[in-house]
């Protein structure tokens, strides 16, 4: 599984964390915005852990991310939010993607980080020097280095 960056602007809406439910979930600002992006295959997705990446199946393009996080809290700690730039991500792979069918991302021990004065949230690999960061969508960065996602920095509105 190869991630390449492409120019493009990230999808516009709000990512939200609850606080309750122990998850993200990402609102598009319009249908509209939403279904120019979509094909008409459906979407399935990509998982680090229970976090989930919404890829397009026609396209294989990454839309924002979602789902069940309780790991949130993780390791409380002053995060400096990487310099990124817009744009878009895209997956090639050997996989047939097809509809709510998911799977796993390449690369053990993510580590989680969670910054409360900043409300960064960062999923990595390892500190990513030489990746590339770019923003996907409102409150999603993914960083990419050599074709691998080594990074997923999401800054949500917290809800309780």
């Amino acid at each position: 599984m190869k991630f390449s960056i492409q120019d493009g602007s990230p999808l516009e809406g709000v990512l939200t964390y609850d606080e309750s439910e122990y998850g993200f979930s990402f609102s598009a600002q319009s249908g509209e915005s939403l279904s120019e992006r979509l094909g008409s295959v459906g979407v399935a997705s990509v998982l680090i852990g229970t976090l989930q990446l919404e890829v397009d199946i026609e396209s294989r393009e990454v839309l924002f991310a979602w789902g069940y996080f309780p790991n949130v809290p993780g390791v409380v700690a002053e995060l400096a939010a990487p310099q990124f730039n817009p744009g878009r991500v895209f997956i090639s792979s050997d996989h047939s993607f097809e509809p709510g069918v998911s799977f796993e991302v390449p690369g053990d021990r993510w580590w989680v980080s969670y910054d409360p004065s900043s409300g960064w949230v960062a999923i990595r690999l390892k500190d990513a020097a030489d990746a590339k960061f770019v923003q996907i969508a409102s409150g999603t960065v993914l960083g990419v280095d050599n074709g691998n996602l080594v990074a997923v920095w999401l800054n949500p509105v917290f809800a309780e």
